[in-house]
This record gives structure tokens, sequence and C-alpha cells, in this order.
């Protein structure tokens, strides 16, 4: 669509735009049962972020069927007041019952991060397709051991790198991988805030045995955004990431990494990123091409507008160009304002919190089309590729390394 990328895009763009209504709302209606019947969610983990994801289930039309909560005191009063707020149908006092109910097909993991893997593999064992908040595990034998499960039982594993979904990051991608603005050359970006320590101990952000610290928390997308941008697949290679090599530096306090920087290259292109609890952040991903910049705006794990800016090619001039002076062709902005937010609910919890929309439409329009074991635009290969990579650098730092598969 000439209109919405400044140019007709070569056959080479492969990402398919996904179809909204006047809300700004998924369409599944090409892929539902004639029957008028939908998957039945479960909610393992009443948490804020859990909140904001029932929200969006609603507002997709979706049948938000139980939630459970299961490791601190209190549990079934926890999730019976989590199912009062957000309007679901049950709620359980542990996470086996949930695990157990035949009245749930799928199940969005929002525990801790440390939770992840043993709440993953309990549901993958009865039956249940799982998306699983990120990290999907901490180590490299915890998130092989939950391919090898779901291809056993043929259920659906999806990390929720929610990013992957929103309209402005498949335009983005598209126009990179059109060739409009040539081989992606450099991709960098920054994801960092400054954590409160009123009450350190109780910080899930600040405690190693939550699985805490900036790179399992804000660094996974970078990685995923790599995983995404640079040529070669994350998920060969003799370390299991393509032929890239990683390099890592950063500051650690109480087993967490509070700063971290670290680099990807591949001999062909490369990455910066950068992750802190200490700081601020601007939130944006740029992608550097030969004559071209794609950037994805703040907040750019769940944008709603990207923009490119295009360079003369000096390739393609009789001479070379001087510094400073590659003439600006054009550019072009991309925005999808997010679908408004239902009314009878708490307020949102997190920014953008109403483009859990777009990764739940595609795991049901993945469980109502025969043979879809996977999503196209995240393997089962590529999350593994995401946890080696992340699991790389916490090494380099000399964290986690009592985790299985470090």
């Amino acid at each position: 669509d000439a209109a919405m990328y400044g140019e007709p895009l070569p056959t080479k763009a492969v990402k398919q735009m996904p179809r909204l209504d006047r809300h700004g709302i998924p369409v599944l209606d090409d892929v539902l049962p004639k029957n008028g019947s939908r998957v039945r969610w479960g909610i393992c983990g009443p948490g804020r972020i859990a909140g904001d994801f029932a929200v969006a289930l609603h507002a997709l039309g979706a049948d938000v069927a139980a939630v459970a909560a299961g490791t601190l005191p209190g549990s079934l009063d926890r999730a019976r007041d989590f199912a009062r707020r957000f309007k679901v149908r049950t709620a359980y006092g542990s996470y086996e019952e949930l695990a157990t109910d035949p009245g749930v097909d799928v199940v969005y993991i929002a525990t801790t991060n440390q939770l992840h893997y043993a709440n993953a593999r309990l549901m993958l064992s009865h039956g249940k397709h799982v998306l699983v908040e990120k990290p999907a595990t901490i180590g490299v034998a915890q998130f092989e051991d939950l391919m090898r499960l779901s291809r056993e039982k043929g259920l659906l594993l999806v990390t929720n790198f929610w990013t992957r979904w929103f309209p402005a990051v498949k335009w983005a991608e598209n126009v990179v991988q059109s060739g409009m603005l040539g081989q992606v050359v450099h991709v960098s970006g920054d994801m960092a805030f400054q954590v409160m320590r009123q009450a350190p101990a109780r910080d899930r952000f600040l405690r190693a045995d939550l699985g805490g610290g900036a790179m399992l928390d804000m660094g996974v997308y970078l990685v995923q955004f790599a995983a995404m941008f640079l040529e070669g697949d994350l998920s060969v290679g003799p370390k299991g990431y393509g032929n890239f090599t990683v390099k890592a530096s950063g500051t650690a306090r109480a087993g967490v990494d509070m700063e971290t920087a670290f680099l990807m290259t591949n001999g062909r292109a490369g990455a910066s990123f950068g992750t802190s609890l200490d700081r601020a952040s601007d939130f944006t991903l740029k992608v550097y091409c030969q004559h071209g910049v794609a950037l994805i705006n703040a907040p750019a794990n769940c944008p709603s507008a990207a923009s490119y800016l295009k360079y003369a090619d000096a390739a393609e001039g009789e001479s070379p160009v001087p510094c400073c002076a590659q003439p600006l062709l054009g550019s072009v902005d991309f925005s999808r304002p997010l679908p408004p937010r239902p009314g009878g609910f708490p307020e949102v919890a997190y920014p953008n919190g109403m483009g859990f929309v777009y990764v739940a439409a595609a795991v049901e329009a993945c469980l109502y089309s025969p043979g879809c074991a996977e999503l196209e635009e995240l393997s089962l290969e590529q999350q593994l590729g995401v946890v080696r990579v992340t699991a790389d650098v916490l090494g380099e730092l000399g964290l986690y390394e009592d985790s299985e598969g470090m």
C-alpha cells in the first residue's frame, strides 16, 4: 500500500498487517468457528499485568474462563478478587486446579520470572496451550524442555513478546525487510527506568530469587529486536544463535544487573543495546540501513508509531557523497492508535496495555487454524535463540549461573 509506506513496497515485504475494526480491535471473523465458539482463556497469576491482559481479552470478545493464584498466602481470596474486578468466571487458589480445568484451552502465564518455567511446564503437561510472559525461562535447558514438551503434545508455546504484533512494529519490519533502505548495518536501542527503592526486599526487579534485573525485564526485548532485524537466524550456529558474537558489561547489585550494555555482531551487521534499573531512557529503537533509518517510537516495546528516513543511495552516484551531505529523499510516519479501554474495569497498570489485543488475537487465530503449530512472527527456534543470547549476556556478568541450562 503506497499510501502506508510512501511508495509501493517490493514483494519482499512479508508481514501481513492486522485487520482492525473501526475501534482498532483485530478482526477474527475469517477464522472463527462457524458455531461462534471461542477458545477459553485461563490466567495464571493475578498481578497487575494480568489485569491489563484480561481487559484486552474482553475488548477482543474472548472467553475469559478462569484465573488462579498459588504461591502467596490468601491465594484463593486474591484470585476471587481478581475475578470480580476483571469479570472472570472462575477463581482458583492453586495453579494445579487451573491446569486440570477441562474448561480452559489456553493459559496466559503472568507470575514472577522465576516461576515461568514451572508454570508453563505444568500447563503444557495438562494439555493447555501457553502464552508465557517474558522471559519464558532463565535457563536455556528449561526452554528446550518446554519446546520438546509442546511439540510432543502438539501445543502452542509462545513467549509474550507482544511487541511483534503491534501494527507499528510490523510496518517498520516491512520497511526494513523490503530493502527500500538497503541492507541492515546496525540496530541500536535502550530501555531503562529508575526502580523505586523504598522497600527493595519486596521489589521483584531487585531480587534474584524472583528473577529480577534489567536484562530479564527489558534486555530481552532488545534481544528479540536483534532477532527481528539482523540478518541471520538466531537459532543456528555453534552456540545456538547464528554466527553472532555477544559481548556484555555492566554493574550488579545483590545478584541482579542494574546497568547492562551488550553488543552483537555477525561479521555483516551488529547491534548495540543498553538496559538499566538506575536511570531513565528514551525507549526508542533504531535500525540503521545503508541509505536509511527506521525508527520505532517510544515505548518501542509497545509502540503506536514508527517512521523512516530515506537517503540517496551513494552506491548509485558517480562519486562518493561528502561527509554529512547524503541527500534526504524523504520521510514517512506511521501511527495506529491503540484500541480504547472498555469501561467497567480498573485503570490501566502498564503503558499501552490495550496492545495485548494484538498478541491475543494472533494466538486465537492460530488455534482456529488447522495445522498452525507456531506463530509466524515468532518461531520456537527464534524464542530459544533469544533465551540463549540473554543467558550468554547474564553469564558474562556472572549472574544466574546456578540456573539450569545457563
